[in-house]
């Protein structure tokens, strides 16, 4: 589906940046006196000139220790930023690669598309992110599942999942006229190809595609379906026979709670949850199969949402950042806050592991916060905040919350 293929990540993001203008919650739900830590020391540092001010990140995520962002800075270049703690410094790094979208990271490498003077996605790649922020030789993809699919449709890869000893891949294509979307994956215990073509709802966008799988080798498929033209919409469920790949039923999971999710994470552990923030009530939500009702991990406001940053399990717990937007005074400008929240394994009585304020404004030229990005890593989270240029650059304000490794 070509929205999938067309830089996804990117134009969702975006989408959602320019219709929701605050971003937040107030206080996770459920939270209690003892459990709740203050607002921890600020970590960070400011990077000059690391975002361009315009385009979205095309990848993020955790590889080798470090918490990773992605831009594609040109038609033939990518540049990566990574961040991890070493005792109690805070180490950054860049580097560049020939890549172009669609980006993701799976494991600890980072797979992409070679330029293509044709505009379309190019050769699949694999790189190695390494621990020291650099990224190791890349290499073709054995097998490319990319050759599948029929190449009139111009399939790319957008995820993959381990399975066992093998790689499952999701891959979109789109026909022009009449334009109809597709979607597959591959490749199943014989080397097969299987259309799910037929659960997309043609006409209307899908964001955030992903893959997970449980402890017990279930393999779930998730996707946003918008219902208009915003980042809004449903999220859809679809269980996959990890070995065949076929849908384990014929139609697609509704999750309560997910009718009007603008961004949602798949965590998966001894069972796969999907954590979303929900645009009707402001609220950061936590729904599997067969929930009567979703569980609220935090508490916002139709004006000031939870924005959710990042999702996983840590320990059995369902931990999740967001960010949490208020403006006490209205006369003066709104708090940022990166708030994180862990619960149990389904998200139930969570209580807050950290907080950190942003600040309004930074830099010479007093660059104005616009959003901000997260990802888990080993012993806390990475984040980056970007801020508006006031001057001729960019800042981008990277740092990291140290989180227990307990509730």
């Amino acid at each position: 589906m070509r929205e999938l293929r067309d830089k996804l990540m990117r134009v969702a993001i975006l989408v959602v940046a320019a219709t929701v203008v605050a971003v937040g919650a107030g206080v996770a739900g459920g939270t209690t006196g003892a459990a709740a830590s203050t607002a921890a020391k600020p970590k960070w540092l400011t990077i000059s000139g690391f975002w361009d001010g315009v385009t979205g990140p095309e990848v993020i995520g955790s590889a080798s220790g470090r918490g990773w962002m992605g831009f594609i800075s040109s038609e033939t270049r990518s540049t990566l930023g990574s961040l991890r703690r070493v005792g109690g410094r805070l180490s950054f790094a860049k580097a560049t690669l020939s890549a172009r979208s669609p980006m993701f990271i799976v494991g600890s490498q980072v797979l992409y598309h070679l330029p293509d003077v044709s505009g379309k996605p190019g050769e699949l790649r694999a790189a190695p992110l390494l621990a020291n922020g650099s990224v190791g030789t890349p290499r073709a993809v054995p097998d490319d599942p990319e050759t599948m699919p029929p190449q009139d449709l111009d399939p790319a890869v957008i995820d993959s999942v381990e399975v066992g000893d093998r790689t499952v891949w999701l891959l979109g294509g789109a026909r022009q006229a009449p334009p109809k979307s597709y979607l597959w994956v591959c490749c199943s215990g014989t080397g097969g190809l299987v259309d799910l073509t037929r659960f997309i709802k043609q006409g209307r966008r899908s964001f955030f595609p992903q893959l997970g799988l449980d402890s017990k080798k279930r393999l779930w498929l998730a996707w946003l379906q918008s219902s208009g033209g915003a980042v809004a919409g449903s999220v859809k469920l679809l269980e996959l026979d990890p070995e065949t790949l076929a849908p384990r039923t014929p139609k697609m999971v509704a999750l309560p709670g997910g009718n009007t999710a603008t961004k949602f994470e798949l965590s998966c552990a001894t069972f796969c949850r999907v954590v979303m923030s929900d645009l009707f009530s402001g609220d950061l939500l936590a729904s599997s199969p067969g929930q009567r009702s979703p569980t609220r991990m935090a508490s916002g406001a139709r004006e000031y949402p939870a924005n959710l940053l990042a999702a996983a399990d840590r320990s059995g717990h369902l931990t999740a950042a967001y960010i949490a937007s208020r403006s006490p005074d209205p006369a003066k400008a709104q708090v940022h806050e990166i708030e994180v929240v862990s619960g149990d394994a389904r998200g139930s009585h969570p209580r807050r592991l950290g907080v950190v304020d942003l600040p309004d404004a930074i830099g010479p030229s007093d660059d104005l916060y616009q959003n901000a990005f997260a990802t888990f890593v080993p012993g806390g989270l990475v984040y980056f905040a970007f801020y508006y240029p006031g001057g001729t650059k960019t800042h981008t304000l990277i740092g990291f919350l140290p989180l227990s490794s307990t509730r």
